[in-house]
């Protein structure tokens, strides 16, 4: 290797160290690497038929086993924030805001996340074509890996939490992002509990998701050097989920409640 090329490379490992720190590198480096290794892992058990689809069955007799009536209504509830009909509002209204606040490569890295996200989901399920537990949907959607509210869950409200925290206290961070995980892990336990994915598809949308936004999270704040965050997003998301999320759970609940029935 050339001398220069040596330098050039120093001086880019510094430039990433001082904008990250190396506590947050070393983080997004094990996040965005054990992501895929498990991803991977857990794709390559699927197709091969190894002892994870045994514990796939065993888990979901297991929750049907514990399945009540009321816990029903709270779940379908839950599952339903994961809905398109809520992420999509949040995703555009983001966007939206983004665009008229000028911040073309936060808009840009916004859509490219989830975008990707779904294109990719909808690729996998057409390649593993792996059938459900239960026969509900129609189209794309009779294949469950990897489950797409997992995914787009982590991805949308992942992302959006990054783009949200930047800048602020750490004590606001911890919320938010205690705000946004225990949404996604409600919404991702919902689609088990509901029976309609083996625990390996929601494992597998996890791991994906999470290795997108790290190494989208990364990229972005590499090239962006204002790191003032955008706080007004919050409240901008926060009411459009809260506003389409009970929309969607008016309109809908009494026929997911059936569709959904053990």
């Amino acid at each position: 290797m050339e001398p220069d090329a040596e330098v050039g490379n120093e001086e880019g490992w510094l430039f990433v160290l001082r904008r990250i720190g190396l506590a947050k590198l070393a983080a997004a480096a094990l996040s965005v690497g054990g992501g895929i290794w498990l991803f991977l892992g857990i794709l390559e058990d699927v197709i091969s038929g190894d002892p994870l689809v045994t514990v796939d069955m065993m888990f979901h007799k297991g929750l049907q086993g514990l399945r009540v009536p009321l816990v029903d209504h709270v779940m379908v509830a839950v599952s339903e924030l994961g809905d398109a009909a809520v992420t999509v509002p949040v995703f555009m209204t983001v966007l939206i805001t983004l665009l008229l606040r000028r911040e073309w490569r936060s808009a840009g890295y916004w859509t490219v996340a989830v975008a990707s996200a779904q294109a990719s989901v909808k690729l996998l399920k057409f390649a593993v074509q792996r059938s459900r537990p239960v026969s509900i949907y129609e189209g794309i959607e009779i294949f469950s890996f990897p489950s797409s509210h997992a995914t787009l869950s982590i991805v949308v409200y992942g992302f959006l939490t990054y783009l949200v925290c930047r800048g602020r206290r750490r004590a606001a961070q911890v919320r938010i992002a205690g705000a946004s995980a225990s949404v996604i892990a409600l919404i991702s336990f919902s689609r088990l509990y509901l029976g309609v994915h083996w625990f390996s598809d929601v494992l597998a949308g996890l791991s994906l998701g999470t290795a997108w936004v790290a190494f989208l999270s990364v990229a972005h704040h590499l090239r962006d050097r204002d790191t003032r965050g955008f706080p007004v997003l919050w409240v901008v998301a926060l009411v459009t989920f809260l506003t389409t999320a009970a929309i969607h759970i008016f309109l809908h609940h009494d026929v997911d409640i059936v569709r959904y029935a053990m």
